[in-house]
């Protein structure tokens, strides 16, 4: 089937730009948790930076493939 619009490719890229964005941000926070006086929440950061790194690592899996 031929998709005139590309809809397959678009969300993958669109899932592949919201797991990156999760896990580098959640890295990001973890690194720079020194410098701020904030609360921290280490727990939530792990788990969101491993959430984003399963959602990134599955698209560009999902990208080779195909």
């Amino acid at each position: 089937m031929n998709d005139p619009f590309a809809l397959d490719l678009t969300i993958r890229l669109l899932m592949l730009g919201l797991g990156s964005a999760m896990f580098a941000g959640s890295f990001l926070a973890f690194i720079n948790k020194d410098k701020n006086d904030n609360e921290f929440y280490k727990s939530r950061t792990i788990f969101l930076g491993t959430i984003g790194f399963i959602i990134t690592a599955w698209t560009v899996a999902s990208l080779l493939n195909n």
